[in-house]
């Protein structure tokens, strides 16, 4: 059996690194599971981006509602204001990703971009988001490399899985 020391100060800083973890990996989800890809003429680039918020926003909301039942379960009480704006506060990580990839599909037409190439990017961007996402939540708990490369290699196959799922649908 294994033991590890650790000083309340780093099993903070890991909760609260894990719980980001886990936000930002909603985003990635969310927009990897959301049909954002876009052909000339059918939508604009900047009704896309709108689209890549919306997504993060409503997945920051299930997030927030998630966590708020959860710990409302946990306490058999409600959540006062105050907490309950901390945990929506937290659960903005949610947006990260959608952020970054609504910045991305704006400033792609100023780098030269064709529109649809941030649509044969985001999968890959997406799958190795995920893959850092893993390594990272588990590496930061005891930096092993092992539990880390495993933790990282489950979850790039189930996004792996979710973005095979979408290229058998037309």
């Amino acid at each position: 059996m294994m033991t590890s020391v650790t000083t309340p100060g780093w099993s903070e800083s890991r909760k609260k690194y894990a719980t980001g973890v886990a936000s930002v990996l909603y985003g990635v989800i969310a927009i990897m599971s959301a049909e954002l890809a876009y052909s000339p003429g059918q939508a604009s680039r900047y009704a896309v981006a709108a689209g890549a918020l919306i997504v993060g926003f409503a997945m920051s909301m299930t997030h927030t509602f998630v966590e708020l039942v959860n710990i409302e379960t946990q306490r058999g009480a409600h959540v006062g204001w105050h907490e309950a704006s901390e945990l929506l506060r937290s659960s903005l990580l949610v947006m990260a990703f959608p952020s970054a990839v609504a910045i991305l599909i704006v400033v792609a037409q100023y780098l030269g971009l064709q529109q649809g190439a941030l649509a044969v990017l985001l999968p890959y961007a997406s799958v190795a988001t995920v893959m850092v996402l893993g390594f990272g939540s588990s590496f930061v708990l005891d930096r092993r490399m092992v539990p880390a490369l495993t933790r990282g290699a489950s979850w790039t196959l189930l996004s792996l899985l979710l973005f095979a799922a979408k290229q058998m649908v037309p």
